[in-house]
């Protein structure tokens, strides 16, 4: 049994990294989480609503796809390799906003898998304030779930 599973367990728990070095033969994995207060998994579902003569009028639904999404959002931390590499990228697009990304979960569940770097948001706010800085990783295709053991 995991410990701390008869309680909540804290977002913190969750790792994340990113790989800087996409174009290299091995990857670097650099984590993600300094700055970052908090993240948004969505599946991002597709879905398909019909209705058919024996449901009488109503609807069933079936969920024809969906794109695993992480949405982080934060403070830009200017001293983060993590958070340097995902600004870098900011203003290109095509294959220049694409790597890998690995989560695990406090179990042990690791997802990972091709992804691409969307809504990334440079340092805003107020004159007074951390700069807002943001992310979101989107999954290409089905990730790699490596259960634990």
């Amino acid at each position: 049994m995991m410990p701390g599973t008869d309680s909540f367990i804290i977002q913190a728990k969750h790792k994340f990294e990113i790989n800087t070095t996409p174009d290299a033969t091995e990857p670097t994995w650099v984590r993600v989480g300094a700055g970052f207060s908090s993240v948004e998994p969505s599946p991002n579902e597709e879905t398909d609503d019909t209705s058919y003569l024996d449901g009488d009028g109503n609807k069933s639904t079936t969920v024809t796809g969906g794109q695993l999404t992480l949405a982080f959002s934060g403070h830009r931390k200017y001293d983060d390799p993590a958070q340097n590499f995902i600004a870098s990228k900011a203003l290109k697009y095509g294959s220049e906003r694409e790597t890998q990304f690995r989560w695990t979960d406090p179990s042990g569940v690791i997802v990972e898998g091709d992804v691409t770097m969307t809504e990334i948001s440079l340092p805003s706010g107020d004159a007074n304030a951390k700069g807002e800085f943001g992310v979101t990783i989107a999954y290409n295709g089905v990730p790699k779930v490596t259960e634990t053991p």
